[in-house]
């Protein structure tokens, strides 16, 4: 079967097995030209998945556009894995680390043999049954165009570059920055943000807080729209969570993807990166044209606003060092009053000591009591009783 070179606009350098860097292009093949084809796209806990085919092994893949690549955990063994090097790798939290860069077996993507494709290799940072990896936007930022459309739980790939050309729905342009694609939204009247387009990323949208603080002192008036103030980290990357800092919680009245709008969202700052995440795409199919370096925002019900009306989590759990710590609480929240705070250490439950995935993974019982053991930011420690699970994040 003839295949065909999509065009290489990643280059890459890496330190092979002998110690010398050297460069590399993410070019990949695939087994066919002039196609259009759906495949099946599952969602599961507002995350998108597809499934690869590695010679009869069904591997189950998140669709990540916040990811350059992609990435196989390092527990899935799969034969014909070749590694090529290590590369510095930085997260959405801003760690950096040096990982290394494997080239995959050949796969079937629906119809579709992929061969050649690149991702890093890499430990999981939460343990969840039948996720074996993650594909990044090289997968479209090589020449394929791709509608995902979460209704109809189906990703719709070609590589024919008219065939979304004058497609509907709301378009915007975007820029690579880190090989990921970055669009204007404005979260404000008369303020533009410069965000990621990361549906791995269960927000619907935060910004940087630095970002955040610059716009409040020149447009006073979005004061109007913060719900509270906070300490602590709300995200985490690949490599753990973001550093601790002040967290503003916004409501916002309208945040605007061109002309649509999508009314009373509730969010956050971020010491990272601004990003709107997997949540928007509840309301409208987005396709990825990388042929126009567009985004094309199509809503499900042809209207020209929604409203989102989503609810923030009291408490969000994040990883620091192998262990569960409490990374934001609420001020006003039930975990708050039960006595969590902020960059406390979960050390047990029970009893029972616990790692970041063990707890996680534990079997909590709605409204029982539980004795929580943990370490304050001051070191000292100290016990609580609290009912669980109080709403919080596990992503």
């Amino acid at each position: 079967m003839r295949r065909w070179l999509l065009t290489a606009v990643l280059i890459l350098t890496i330190v092979d097995c002998f110690g010398q860097t050297k460069r590399y292009d993410t070019d990949f093949f695939v087994s066919q030209r002039d196609f259009l084809v759906a495949v099946p796209l599952e969602v599961e806990r507002g995350q998108f998945y597809i499934t690869l085919d590695f010679n009869g092994r069904s591997c189950r893949f998140k669709l990540d556009t916040g990811a350059s690549q992609g990435v196989l955990y390092d527990d899935v063994q799969l034969p014909g894995v070749t590694t090529l090097g290590t590369i510095e790798s930085e997260d959405a939290a801003g760690h950096v680390r040096q990982m290394k860069t494997v080239q995959l077996p050949p796969f079937r993507l629906g119809p579709l043999t992929i061969s050649g494709y690149k991702v890093q290799r890499m430990r999981r940072q939460i343990i969840r049954k039948g996720e074996d990896g993650i594909i990044g936007f090289a997968l479209f930022n090589k020449g394929i165009a791709a509608r995902i459309d979460s209704r109809e739980h189906q990703l719709t790939l070609t590589d024919r570059r008219d065939h979304y050309a004058y497609t509907p729905g709301e378009a915007l342009k975007y820029q690579l920055r880190k090989h990921v694609p970055y669009i204007k939204i404005s979260p404000f009247a008369g303020v533009e943000d410069e965000v990621l387009f990361d549906t791995g990323s269960p927000l619907p949208y935060a910004i940087n807080a630095n970002k955040f603080t610059q716009i409040q002192s020149q447009h006073p008036e979005v004061a109007s729209q913060i719900e509270g103030t906070t300490y602590g980290s709300h995200a985490m990357g690949h490599f753990g969570s973001e550093r601790s800092g002040r967290i503003t919680l916004l409501a916002l009245q309208r945040l605007l993807w061109g002309t649509f709008a999508f009314h009373e969202v509730h969010c956050t700052t971020v010491n990272g990166g601004s990003h709107i995440g997997a949540p928007l795409l509840d309301y409208g199919a987005v396709v990825i044209n990388p042929f126009r370096r567009q985004l094309v925002f199509q809503p499900y019900d042809g209207m020209a606003s929604v409203t989102v009306a989503n609810r923030l989590h009291d408490i969000v759990i994040v990883e620091r060092s192998g262990r569960a710590m409490i990374g934001m609480v609420r001020q006003d929240s039930k975990a708050w009053q039960a006595g969590f705070r902020s960059n406390s250490i979960i050390q047990s439950v029970n009893g029972q000591p616990l790692t970041f995935e063990q707890f996680l993974r534990y079997r909590w019982v709605r409204n029982q009591e539980y004795l929580f053991t943990l370490r304050l930011s001051q070191g000292v420690t100290t016990t609580l009783r609290a009912f669980w699970p109080l709403q919080y994040n596990q992503d």
